[in-house]
């Protein structure tokens, strides 16, 4: 999925959600029909006072949305884990499937996370710090890409 786009909800209310989805999924599909749409709802979302991931994502699908997301939206590396535990995870894959949605995962996931999200079996997992040493903003290091996929495997 290189070059799709992701859009993240850093708020609050489903009809504000619905209608900056719909503006989205609108805007890549009418000009790039074949690109996918991630929308992202935050593990933390109390923390933020945003929409819950399991609010957002029937309404991703009902716009036309590709992949519903969980991601961490205050990046202080703390692990969606922390937020929403593996049967809130896997609950909220589920239902996306069962919706047509495609999940990813992501948030300041760690080595130690992925025997659990092998049992989630989301579609994406997103795994920048894990392979950047933990620092989401240092240099990604081959060595920790290999044993991410060698752990996924």
């Amino acid at each position: 999925m290189s070059k799709d786009l992701q859009s993240g909800l850093a708020f609050d209310g489903q009809e504000k959600a619905r209608d900056v989805i719909q503006a989205v999924v609108k805007a890549v599909k009418d000009e790039f029909p074949k690109k996918y749409v991630v929308i992202a709802a935050y593990s933390d979302y109390q923390r933020m006072h945003s929409i819950s991931p399991f609010e957002m994502a029937p309404i991703a699908a009902e716009c036309g949305a590709d992949v519903a997301m969980v991601d961490t939206g205050i990046k202080d590396r703390q692990s969606t884990f922390v937020f929403m535990n593996e049967v809130a995870l896997s609950s909220f894959t589920d239902s996306n499937e069962k919706l047509g949605l495609g999940t990813a995962l992501a948030g300041a996931l760690k080595f130690e996370d992925i025997d659990a999200l092998k049992r989630i079996n989301p579609d994406i997992i997103g795994v920048r710090g894990m392979v950047c040493g933990g620092d989401r903003n240092a240099t990604v290091q081959e060595h920790l890409i290999k044993t991410a996929l060698a752990m996924i495997r």
